[in-house]
């Protein structure tokens, strides 16, 4: 009797080292469109069973970035194996075409468990039996990509966001046609800022250089405030122009020295870096 419990006790460890062992075989699954195009996670820890039948071919597809360097077979005679950049084609030819493979491409290991057996129902046997295709998914490397994606979204957005400026000099003074008059003008000692009426017709802007002549300047509509035009520049005066309609505005405390864009950005905490050799 004592053997007997004893023996009860080893058949028993024995069941459950064999059923450890077989839960770390995986079996893709089958796809919504077609079960016998199938879909499984990689997992380097994990060996795939693939079942072959005799007269058919299965695809294996690996991840785009990755190309068949090598394959190592158990059995070699018993399956024909055609590999081609990141896909493999493979198809049993021997009678008893159980055996295992390991594939090495540029990126990752793998490891698959071979088996064959007939088709009783030619190319639409049960659902989850047969294997024409098998695609491989990589959830660690698709999160990846979807934080690095929002991630750049974050920053083009805080690149996109107009910031609010810092107003060091309002000493400004207007003289001209109404309609082209900036009803408030200010600069933060790079960019100077002129708002005017609401819903008014925005006039083109030029700086008077030092001989009297004007010059076109570079600017932009203010995205979180449509009624202020910003002038990429800290000038002396500035001349409204829109028809015949003329406004000068006038920088009574103007410093010809400025301040230095180290940045080279309009937004805070944002740094242009130019890529390349010089």
């Amino acid at each position: 009797m004592v053997c007997k419990r004893q023996l009860s006790g080893i058949v028993l460890l024995v069941c459950l080292s064999i059923t450890g062992s077989a839960g770390a075989l995986e079996t893709p699954r089958g796809g919504p469109y077609d079960s016998r195009v199938k879909f499984i996670n990689y997992n380097a820890a994990e060996v795939v069973k693939v079942v072959g039948h005799y007269g058919f071919s299965t695809h294996i597809q690996f991840g785009p970035t990755e190309e068949v360097q090598q394959i190592a077979m158990g059995d070699k005679d018993a399956w024909e194996i055609a590999p081609v950049a990141n896909h493999i084609f493979i198809k049993p030819k021997g009678e008893k075409a159980v055996t295992n493979m390991t594939v090495i491409t540029t990126r990752r290991v793998y490891n698959f468990e071979l088996s064959a057996h007939w088709s009783r129902n030619g190319a639409h046997p049960h659902p989850n039996d047969m294997f024409f295709q098998i695609n491989f998914h990589y959830p660690e490397e698709e999160a990846a990509r979807i934080a690095a994606e929002a991630e750049a979204k974050r920053l083009q957005k805080r690149l996109n966001r107009s910031s609010d400026p810092v107003p060091v000099n309002w000493n400004y003074w207007a003289k001209g046609a109404a309609d082209v008059t900036p009803d408030k003008a200010f600069d933060d000692r790079r960019f100077t800022y002129l708002t005017f009426a609401n819903n008014s017709e925005m006039p083109a802007i030029y700086i008077v250089n030092p001989d009297g002549s004007e010059s076109l300047v570079n600017t932009h509509i203010d995205p979180e405030s449509p009624d202020t035009i910003v002038v990429h520049r800290v000038a002396r005066q500035f001349v409204m122009r829109k028809g015949s309609s003329v406004a000068c505005v006038f920088n009574k405390t103007y410093d010809p020295n400025g301040v230095t864009n180290e940045t080279g950005t309009t937004t805070p905490g944002i740094q242009r870096v130019i890529k390349g050799s010089r």
